[in-house]
């Protein structure tokens, strides 16, 4: 496929960071990648209805789930490194120590934890037994908190940079973690791309250019969630498929050096 070029379509929304993974992966192969911004996907759900439609998108990325596997291609090598399955619940200013006696997962079963409705890791919580407020794509969930509507949110550990009020915190005791992988996915009968995404990101895994994107873009998050000071709360994830390569070290963050 020497000196082709390659049309990718993909949603505008969401973090940089995959979209230069994306270009990063496909630039190892001798393909050059034309980009295209699909503009007002309205969720992850109907995103990943769209791949491979005249009118859609060929790459999306998401937390994957059995369902995802059955709808579309994964490429199985977890983007994210397994870091997106940290949570650090954002909670109102007035209960920052609502969590300070916590040490297991079962001691959360005391709080409301509010989820959209298409995120995989709502499914998670509630299969955790974990009480759970579900709200659509149009609710307002920091001001669901204000209102103590729900005690707190588990956003994903990339959200710490942002500021959502002097109102609005992020706890300091714990992170809630569970097994959890970002894949690309194209659709079923995408096997170029699927081919071509595999080998990239093995090549970049393998010259050290995927460490050294990724660390660009989340080592300062990573420093700021201090999960060293923080319990960690593991949660079970009964949604991960069996597909994960989980035995496969060089795909993951190491566990145990992030809390050194």
């Amino acid at each position: 496929m020497a000196n082709t070029e390659l049309s990718v379509r993909y949603s505008a929304d969401g973090h940089p960071y995959p979209r230069a993974l994306l270009a990063l992966a496909l630039s190892k192969s001798a393909v050059t990648l034309v980009p295209t911004e699909v503009q007002n996907i309205p969720s992850q759900s109907r995103a990943i209805r769209l791949l491979g439609d005249k009118n859609g998108i060929d790459v999306f990325w998401g937390v994957t789930s059995p369902d995802w596997e059955k709808q579309a291609k994964a490429v199985l090598i977890p983007i994210d490194k397994g870091l997106l399955g940290y949570r650090i619940p954002l909670v109102h200013v007035s209960h920052k120590d609502m969590f300070a006696q916590v040490n297991h997962s079962r001691q959360l079963r005391s709080f409301v934890f509010g989820l959209r409705e298409d995120w995989p890791d709502t499914a998670i919580f509630k299969r955790n037994e974990l009480p759970t407020l579900i709200y659509g794509m149009g609710a307002g969930p920091i001001e669901m908190l204000r209102t103590g509507r729900i005690d707190a949110l588990p956003y994903d550990i990339f959200d710490l940079p942002k500021n959502h009020g002097d109102d609005i915190i992020h706890e300091p005791h714990i992170a809630i973690r569970y097994p959890s992988a970002v894949y690309f996915f194209v659709a079923n009968d995408n096997q170029t791309l699927h081919k071509l995404l595999q080998e990239g990101l093995l090549a970049a895994i393998a010259d050290g250019s995927f460490d050294a994107l990724f660390y660009e873009y989340f080592a300062a998050t990573i420093a700021q969630a201090d999960l060293k000071n923080r319990r960690i709360i593991e949660l079970t994830n009964p949604l991960l498929p069996r597909s994960a390569p989980i035995h496969q070290a060089q795909f993951w963050l190491d566990k145990n050096s992030l809390t050194k």
